[in-house]
């Protein structure tokens, strides 16, 4: 007799099939492995976004199916254009004034959702937009273990601030409300279903043999990095000017055009196969971790996927002061960016004798902790109200 699959559903702004391998992917790729169904269902993305022609598309291999497709017999992915999405104006007032139109997000997905979440085992929200639809969710899987995977500070990423309001709002939903850094749990004080469960590192993936990206005629140092979000141009080609002996290899989708007077030293890659980019990573000599240096971005320290993955190859890792913890002594901050302050962590960083990796976690131990989460007795009801977002 065959056992029937555990269902997991997981609410984010990612495609199962992407060239940019997320954390929740990884996460996505454990439960497979261990008998789990996944539907991924991607959210975040509108008519708007196909009109503008968003640059998130960038990490797709080809352009977006809509509707439901069949990826194998452990994955099924759900994608559709709503109305519109949460994006920012970049204006109080206009977001103010915008809100009552993003209410149609939450109208959209809530018949969309109702048909895919019955059955579930697993639910899991990303942060982001799918957090406003975290009261369908809790409504339409009353039987499902719900966690909210703190992926980013929502405060950080350009959104309007309903969604920030919504994760408030909806924090108490959750039986389990997973992050890696102890930075981020301190926006839930008083919710005692948190839980600091740190992202991973594919260990046998990495501890094989990888091409070397740079070729023979490598420079006197070949600094690489892995990934543009909250990336700060500036820093990166300030960096670039006073080291015109670096090749300095950014891997990630920009959001507008490089600057046309790049020095030649700054080469930009685009999204490019996880496969590849590790093998940047691993032949590269520094890691960098350009962050925007705003407050609030000290998170990433132990959240970025960029930054395990420099510890794990033992880089040295040049980014903002902010980024600077005890606990991991191998980054190099500069305050700003003026030249008197990066040479100096530049120079730190040349001098970084390279050592064995961190003892670092692998996405098991994710895994492991994200399917130990239980329903809380009480928590979710079939006949529970959905409230119009406010």
């Amino acid at each position: 007799m065959t056992v029937p699959k555990k269902k997991a559903v997981i609410l984010t702004g990612h495609f199962a099939v992407q060239k940019r391998r997320a954390n929740i992917l990884w996460l996505s790729d454990e439960l497979r492995a261990h008998g789990w169904h996944v539907t991924i269902i991607t959210t975040g993305y509108s008519w708007v976004s196909r009109l503008r022609g968003d640059r998130r598309f960038q990490s797709l291999y080809a352009p977006p199916k809509t509707g439901t497709q069949i990826i194998d017999d452990t994955l099924t992915q759900i994608f559709r254009y709503a109305p519109i999405h949460p994006f920012s104006l970049r204006n109080v007032r206009l977001d103010r004034i915008a809100r009552p139109l993003h209410r149609a997000f939450h109208t959209y997905w809530r018949s969309r959702l109702r048909a895919s979440l019955p059955g579930a085992d697993l639910v899991i929200v990303e942060s982001g937009p799918p957090i406003v639809l975290a009261d369908i969710v809790s409504r339409y899987a009353p039987h499902a273990a719900l966690v909210y995977r703190v992926s980013d500070d929502v405060d950080l990423l350009g959104l309007p601030p309903f969604v920030r309001q919504a994760e408030v709002r909806h924090a108490h939903l959750f039986d389990r409300i997973s992050m890696a850094s102890p930075i981020l749990a301190r926006k839930f004080p008083t919710h005692e279903t948190v839980a600091i469960d740190p992202i991973g590192i594919p260990k046998k993936l990495y501890d094989t043999d990888m091409p070397n990206p740079y070729g023979p005629n490598r420079a006197s140092y070949e600094a690489v990095c892995a990934g543009t979000t909250q990336f700060d141009i500036g820093a990166v080609l300030a960096i670039a000017r006073l080291r015109p002996g670096w090749r300095l290899h950014i891997l990630g989708r920009l959001r507008g055009d490089p600057p046309p007077d790049c020095p030649e030293n700054l080469i930009f890659h685009h999204e490019q196969p996880f496969e590849l980019t590790a093998g940047y990573i691993r032949h590269a000599d520094i890691g960098l971790a350009p962050y925007l240096d705003r407050p609030g971005v000290e998170y990433q320290t132990h959240q970025s996927n960029r930054i395990l993955q420099y510890r794990y190859f033992g880089l040295p890792i040049i980014g903002p002061q902010r980024l600077c913890h005890p606990s991991v002594p191998s980054i190099y901050g500069y305050s700003d960016i003026s030249d008197q302050t990066l040479e100096s962590t530049l120079t730190k960083a040349e001098m970084h004798k390279r050592v064995c990796s961190d003892p670092l976690p692998d996405w098991h131990d994710l895994y492991l902790s994200i399917v130990s989460t239980r329903k809380r007795p009480g928590r979710g009801c079939q006949n529970a109200k959905i409230d119009p977002p406010p």
